[in-house]
C-alpha cells in the first residue's frame, strides 16, 4: 500500500488544522531534539556509519540485551519487508483486522498469506503457519493482547517464528513489551517504532529487536546506510534524553475515552472499544471516503479513512485523541455531519 495510509495532508490541496490521521503524541517535536539536530547539520557531509553500530550498541545497552539483538531499520515498516524477505515463500498468519503492511510484504516475497482474526487469537490455539504477526497494541483497533499470554503462546509454539510489532505500546497500559523475555524466546522478532511518542516519524527511525541467531537472518537483507545521520542522532538523542520524550499519558488516555463518550453519543456513528488514545469508529451515513473528504473541505480536519483495511468496510474511520480544542472541533464537525 504505497498510498491509502494517514498523515497524507501531502496529497490534498487544503489547510488541515486539525491532523487526526496519525497515531502520533500530538505534542509535537520537541524543541531540545530541533536544537540538537540542527547542530548536527554537518554531519550529512559524511556517509553515516553503515549499520549504525554506535546506536546498535548503545541501544542493547539501553534496553539489557545481548550484543547484535538489535538490527536498526529506516522505521518500522522497513523491519516487516525485512522480515518477509528474509523468510520469503513462507505461509505468514497476520491477525486483523491489522497495518496491510504485514501482507504486502509478505506477498511481495512469495508468502501464503492467511488471516486470523484478532477474537480467536488465544494462548492455546493451534499455530500452523510459519511466520505469525500481530500487532500489540493494534493498529487501527488499539486492541491489546495480555503480555503474559503471548509469551505463553511464543514459548508453545518454537518451531514458528512470531513477529510481535510494538510500535505503540507506550500508548497504552493494558499489556507489557515481550523486549525483557527475548532471552528465553529464541523464535520471537520485535518491532519498534519509538518516533510515535517522541514526534518525529519524518525520520524513520526503528527497529527489530530479537536473539541473535535469528536476526542475523534478517540482517542479511538489510543494506548498508539504512539510517542517516540525522536519524541515527535523533535516535541517540531519544537514548540519551528520556525525560524529554516523556508525555502524559494517563491524560490522553482520559482525554480519549471522553472523545470516545461523545462521538459514541452521536446515533450516526458506530464507536469500537480500544485501549489506546486511537479508536475506530463507523459512519452509518456514507462513506469514509465522503466523510474525509467533507471533514477536510469544511473543516480543515483529517482523519484515517480505514475502509482499505482487510476485513473493514467502507464506513470504518481511525482517529487519534488531540487536544481538548481539536477534540472539540472533531465532535462538531460529526454532528453537523449526522445532520446532513
Amino acid at each position: 500500500m504505497k498510498h491509502g495510509h494517514g498523515d497524507d495532508a501531502y496529497l490534498l490541496n487544503k489547510k488541515i488544522v486539525a491532523d487526526f490521521s496519525s497515531n502520533l503524541w500530538y505534542g509535537g517535536l520537541r524543541p531540545e531534539l530541533k536544537s540538537h539536530l540542527a547542530g548536527m547539520l554537518d554531519t550529512i557531509g559524511h556517509y553515516p556509519q553503515v549499520a549504525g553500530e554506535q546506536l546498535q550498541q548503545q541501544m542493547e545497552k539501553h534496553l539489557k540485551l545481548g550484543a547484535d539483538n538489535i538490527l536498526l531499520t529506516d522505521g518500522a515498516t522497513q523491519g516487516i519487508y525485512l522480515i518477509a524477505q528474509a523468510f520469503a515463500g513462507a505461509t505468514t498468519t497476520v491477525v486483523g483486522p491489522t497495518y496491510p503492511e504485514y501482507a504486502d510484504a509478505s506477498r511481495l516475497f512469495g508468502h501464503q498469506v492467511r488471516y486470523l482474526s484478532w477474537d480467536k487469537v488465544d494462548h492455546g490455539i493451534h499455530i500452523d503457519s510459519d511466520i505469525f504477526f500481530i500487532c500489540n497494541p493494534n493498529n487501527p483497533g488499539g486492541q491489546v493482547y495480555p503480555g503474559e499470554q503471548l509469551q505463553q503462546l511464543v514459548a508453545a509454539n518454537r518451531k514458528h517464528i512470531f513477529v510481535v510489532d510494538e510500535a505503540y505500546i507506550q500508548f497504552t497500559r493494558e499489556t507489557t513489551s515481550l523486549i525483557p523475555h527475548l532471552h528465553r524466546l529464541p523464535n520471537l522478532l520485535i518491532l519498534r517504532s519509538p518516533t510515535k511518542a517522541a514526534c518525529f516519524p519524518g525520520l524513520r527511525f526503528g527497529y527489530i529487536a530479537g536473539q541473535k541467531a535469528l536476526l542475523d537472518k534478517v540482517r542479511a537483507y538489510q543494506m548498508p546506510w539504512a539510517l542517516n545521520q540525522l536519524a541515527l542522532a535523533a535516535g541517540s538523542y531519544l537514548i540519551t534524553n528520556p525525560a524529554i520524550f516523556e508525555f502524559p499519558l494517563d491524560n490522553l488516555l482520559a482525554d480519549a475515552f471522553q472523545l470516545r463518550e461523545k462521538l459514541k453519543a452521536i446515533p450516526e456513528l458506530k464507536v469500537y472499544p480500544t485501549y489506546t488514545h486511537y479508536f475506530l469508529f463507523e459512519t452509518l451515513t456514507g462513506t469514509a471516503a465522503e466523510l474525509k473528504s467533507w471533514l477536510v473541505d469544511k473543516y480543515g480536519i483529517l482523519i484515517r479513512d480505514a475502509s482499505n483495511i482487510e476485513g473493514l468496510s467502507n464506513g470504518f474511520c481511525r482517529v487519534a485523541c488531540r487536544g481538548e480544542k481539536d477534540n472539540k472541533l472533531l465532535v462538531t464537525a460529526l454532528k453537523k455531519w449526522a445532520l446532513q
